[in-house]
Formats: C-alpha cells, sequence, structure tokens
C-alpha cells in the first residue's frame, strides 16, 4: 500500500458517521481534513523527538522506526498539490450542497468591479499600514493588474460579495467568491475597523470557487491553500494581517508569535491604530507555513515586497492578487481576462 496513503488513513482519517450523515458534516470532515493534513507533518516530527528519547530500547529498532517516521513526514510535507485542489474543489460542492442559492441559477446579469490588486514584487510594499484603511487611490487604470492598485470609489462601496482572484497579468489562476454577513458596509468601512479588529467578515465559507488546470503553487498559498471563511484586521500584540482565512492558524490576541500569514502583513505594528513602530518588518504576501517566532526565523514570503526584518526571507511569487466586490454576483467568470471590471453572465 502506498505509504502516504497508508499514513493519510491511520493518522488522519477517522471513521465517518454513516447514520444521519448529510452534507454539512461532510463539508466539517473535508475542512478537518484539510486541517489535519497541513498539522500531521509536525506530530510526526513529534514522534520522532520521542523516538531519539527511547535510551532503554532497542537501539536498532529505534534507529529504524525514527527513519521511518522521518519517511513519512517527508511525504506529507511534500503533499501533492494536486490533491489540495481536488479536496478544495470538494469542499466547494459540498457548501453549494447546502447554500440556499445556486450560483449557476443566476438570473440577473452584474458586475464585478476591482478594488484592489496586490503584486509582491513591484517595489512597493503594501503591508498592513499601506493603503487598506488609507483614503488615496494607489497605481493606476492602465497597470491596475500587473502592479499594486487601490481604486478608492470601489473601495467605498458598500458590496455584499468579494472575489480574491490570483492571476498572471490578468488570466485566472484561481479565485474564490465569499458573502459578507453584512452587505451594507464598504471595503474601506470594514479595514478601518481596526478596533478590536479581529472580524471573520464573511459567513458559509467560500460559494463559488475555482482553480485553472495545472495550477502550481496552491498548498501553502494564503487564500485557495486553506478553507474556512475571510477575517479582516486580525491583530495580536503587536502584528497585524489585513485578510486571513479561518481555516489557517490564527493566532490569540495576546501571543506574540509571528506565525499568522496572509495578505497585507507586519510585525511591528500596532494593530488598532495602524501605526508601526518601524518599517523593516512589513510584507506583502506571505504563504502558509509553521513558522512561529520563538523557533523558527525563516518566515516565507511571496516576492521581494517586504521590509529588511532578517526573518523576512524572498520567495517566488505565485501570481497577483487582485480584490473585485459585487452586489448581484456570486460566481465569477472563468474565461477571459480580467479587468477594471468583469461582467457575469446571464444564466438561464
Amino acid at each position: 500500500m502506498n505509504l502516504l496513503l497508508f499514513t493519510l488513513g491511520c493518522v488522519i482519517l477517522t471513521p465517518l458517521p454513516t447514520a444521519s450523515f448529510n452534507s454539512s458534516l461532510a463539508l466539517e470532515e473535508v475542512r478537518s481534513l484539510l486541517e489535519k493534513i497541513e498539522e500531521t507533518p509536525d506530530r510526526i516530527f513529534e514522534i520522532e523527538l520521542a523516538l531519539a528519547e527511547m535510551e532503554d530500547k532497542d537501539k536498532d529498532l529505534v534507529s529504524s522506526a525514527a527513519e521511518l517516521a522521518q519517511t513519512i513526514r517527508g511525504k506529507l510535507v511534500d503533499f501533492p498539490p494536486s490533491m489540495y485542489k481536488e479536496l478544495f474543489d470538494l469542499e466547494l460542492k459540498l457548501n453549494s450542497l447546502i447554500t440556499d442559492d445556486d450560483s449557476q441559477d443566476e438570473k440577473a446579469c452584474g458586475t464585478w468591479h476591482l478594488g484592489m490588486n496586490l503584486n509582491p514584487s513591484d517595489g512597493h510594499i503594501m503591508g498592513y499600514d499601506e493603503g487598506w484603511a488609507d483614503d488615496d487611490d494607489i497605481g493606476d487604470k492602465e497597470n491596475a493588474l500587473i502592479k499594486d492598485y487601490l481604486n478608492q470609489t470601489v473601495w467605498k462601496r458598500p458590496s455584499k460579495y468579494i472575489a480574491i482572484a490570483r492571476h498572471q497579468r490578468g488570466v485566472l489562476d484561481a479565485v474564490k467568491v465569499f458573502a459578507f454577513k453584512d452587505s451594507d458596509k464598504s471595503l474601506s468601512a470594514r479595514f478601518k475597523d481596526m478596533d478590536p479588529g479581529r472580524d471573520i467578515v464573511t459567513v458559509g465559507g467560500p460559494i463559488y470557487g475555482y482553480t485553472a488546470p495545472g495550477i502550481h503553487n496552491l498548498a501553502d498559498d494564503p487564500i485557495f491553500g486553506v478553507g474556512g471563511d475571510l477575517a479582516f484586521n486580525w491583530g495580536y500584540t503587536d502584528n497585524g494581517h489585513r485578510i486571513v482565512l479561518t481555516g489557517g492558524y490564527l493566532s490569540p490576541v495576546g501571543v506574540n508569535d509571528d506565525n499568522t500569514h496572509g495578505l497585507g502583513n507586519h510585525f511591528a505594528i500596532n494593530p488598532k491604530t495602524n501605526i508601526p513602530s518601524t518599517p523593516v518588518w512589513a510584507h506583502e504576501i506571505s504563504n502558509i507555513q509553521d513558522c512561529p517566532l520563538a523557533t523558527c526565523k525563516s518566515v516565507r514570503v511571496q516576492g521581494t515586497d517586504h521590509g529588511t526584518g532578517p526573518h523576512l526571507k524572498s520567495g517566488p511569487v505565485y501570481g497577483n492578487y487582485a480584490i473585485f466586490v459585487s452586489d448581484e454576483l456570486k460566481s465569477f467568470p472563468t474565461s477571459g481576462f480580467l479587468g477594471m471590471s468583469v461582467d457575469g453572465k446571464c444564466c438561464s
């Protein structure tokens, strides 16, 4: 039996309650599975540490067990990105079974409006303190999908739905659509609401999603590598993150572990007042990882748009991240190029 699948079966999965099992429980199981897959390498490492302390046991057997544990951990760390995509797709399908609205049956046309674009390697750092809660435009329409961009007209528009799209110069990689809990607020108002912050702003998880065939760099993507709802202004001690997902690790309010990751980040800021103590720890996009401050000194970020803090390590750019809002659409077009506005289809 394939060692990876055997390990997942023994360590991660638990029997499903077939009696009275429904789509809501299935969705919970998938989200739990995604979280456990991310946690399991650390659990296996704990087994390795325990084996190293077994001085009174058969040394050959301990060595063999430790080597096997290390092999398993290596395979779990390299869990195939295609499997994350399939699990993410399964999450979306299950979610569609329990939502009241079917996005495929939309009767009215509508439009998605571009509010922000993030390019994590254009020389402009959109950390926690830059742009999100300000009143100024950033960039220009000609470069709206290849550089950092913020359109205040859209940013101050109350909206029911938000879409986050990862793209390559306007060609769609992946997208998730969420429904806001409160439909009468703008993105500007939401991001200015920093005290107390830590606000889970959507409900029901992604109501629509798409990943392009052959997509790469999905497993640790801060938007598409985790499930759950969107949370804004996630602050703890002197750290702040503008957009995170609840399916990832979210630092408790009083724990200074620098271990939450998402879009618009800063490790040295008052997250309630938006005032940084130093600019060196700003970083635009950080990938999902377990890198607590006490034991880890290498935080993987996308691109070069980050401060000079020694723990921030430049990495590959997975794409630009565009934020769209709409009042009408619960799905997102997946063909053609993205633009300042994206029109939805009229479905029969």
